[in-house]
C-alpha cells in the first residue's frame, strides 16, 4: 500500500488523531465509532481498538471482514475500505487490524468533485467506480420519525456529520457531509450529494461527534424535496467510545 499512495495520503494516516470506524450490524445497518487509529507503514495496515461490547454488536460484519475507516479531520478527506482481522487479547478491548482494499481521496474535501480511487490490488488510480460484484441493498426499516432533542444540535453545534451507508459491493461507505436538523418535518437534512458516493434510499447512520459529546443517529435515508434526508428512528450515545 505504501508504495502506491501519494505522500499527502500517507501523511493523513500518520497525523490523524481520530478516524471514524464503520462496520455493519446483524441487521445490515452501518454503525460508526470515532476511534484513535494506529498506522503501521511496514505492515500496510491500520489498527483500531474497539470496546468488546461494541464489537459484539457488529460481530457478523467483522466475521465478514467488510469495514471502513474515514479520515476527515482536514483535507484531504480519505476513506479506506478494507478487510478486518480481530485480535482478541482477552481483556475489555479488542484490536482490529484493517488491511486496505480501496482508498477514496477527496483532495480538497470537495464533495462536488469525484474522488480519486486507489485500488490496493492493482496499485493505480482509477475513476471512483468499482467493479466489485453487487450485493442486495438493505431495505429501509420503515416507520415514523422519532425525534430526539440531541438532533437539534445538528447544523449548529454539529454543522457536519459522518454519513455511513452500505455500498453496492457490501463494503461500508462513509463521507463527512453538512447537515441540518428540521424539527418541523422530523427529518435531518443532508445538505450535499457527494459525487461518486453510492448513496441510495435505505438503512443509514449519521455520526456527530465533538470533544464533549458523540452520538449516532440511526434511521432511513430517503429522497425528499430534491435532496437526501435521514428519517431518524433512534439516537445512540457514543460517549463511551475510545
Amino acid at each position: 500500500m505504501k508504495g502506491s499512495l501519494p505522500d499527502r495520503v500517507l501523511e493523513v494516516f500518520e497525523r490523524s488523531a481520530t478516524t471514524e470506524f464503520v462496520t455493519v450490524d446483524r441487521g445490515a445497518r452501518p454503525l460508526v465509532w470515532p476511534l484513535a487509529p494506529r498506522y503501521h507503514a511496514e505492515e500496510g495496515c491500520i489498527d483500531v481498538t474497539v470496546v468488546r461490547g461494541d464489537i459484539d454488536q457488529a460481530s457478523d460484519s467483522i466475521a465478514d471482514a467488510h469495514v471502513a475507516l474515514l479520515f476527515s479531520e482536514a483535507a484531504p478527506m480519505v476513506l479506506v475500505q478494507g478487510t478486518a482481522q480481530v485480535e482478541d487479547r482477552g481483556g475489555a478491548d479488542v484490536d482490529v487490524h484493517v488491511r486496505p482494499e480501496r482508498i477514496y481521496v477527496w483532495s480538497a474535501a470537495d464533495l462536488e468533485a469525484e474522488p480519486e480511487l486507489y485500488d490496493a490490488h492493482i496499485d493505480e488510480v482509477r475513476s471512483a467506480h468499482n467493479q466489485e460484484p453487487e450485493v442486495e441493498h438493505p431495505a429501509p426499516e420503515g416507520g415514523p420519525a422519532a425525534w430526539d432533542g440531541r438532533l437539534d444540535q445538528l447544523g449548529d453545534a454539529h454543522p457536519t456529520a459522518v454519513l455511513a451507508v452500505v455500498g453496492p459491493e457490501g463494503f461500508p461507505f462513509a463521507v463527512r457531509v453538512p447537515v441540518r436538523a428540521d424539527r418541523d418535518t422530523g427529518l435531518v437534512r443532508i445538505e450535499a450529494d457527494p459525487v461518486g458516493a453510492p448513496i441510495e434510499a435505505g438503512l443509514a447512520c449519521l455520526c456527530a461527534h465533538a470533544p464533549e459529546q458523540c452520538f449516532d443517529v440511526l434511521g432511513d435515508l430517503e429522497e425528499h424535496g430534491g435532496g437526501w434526508v435521514l428519517r431518524p428512528h433512534r439516537v445512540v450515545a457514543s460517549d463511551h467510545l475510545h
